[in-house]
């Protein structure tokens, strides 16, 4: 799948920037077809960071939301500032 069709957008919330800063993770919208490999696999491309883990839910709504851990090395508020989230 192409990424820029697995990663709709990111998800900013309160609780969400609070992920970022202590677990390390973000929070995305993606497409409900793509799979967690396809997800780890897009935002490794389109944020040049590793990927440790993806946990994947699909809200009442019926959006998918995708919580994606980071590897150590690569801080999380960094990729947010880099995207343009704050």
């Amino acid at each position: 799948m192409e990424p820029y069709g697995v990663v709709l957008f990111p998800l900013i919330t309160e609780k969400t920037v609070s992920m970022m800063e202590r677990e390390n993770k973000l929070v995305f919208i993606v497409s409900r077809k793509a799979d967690k490999q396809d997800i780890k696999d897009a935002v490794e491309k389109l944020y040049e960071v590793e990927v440790e883990k993806v946990s994947a839910l699909i809200q009442p709504d019926g959006k998918k939301r995708a919580f994606v851990k980071l590897r150590e090395e690569y801080l999380a508020d960094e990729v947010a500032t880099k995207m343009g989230v704050f």
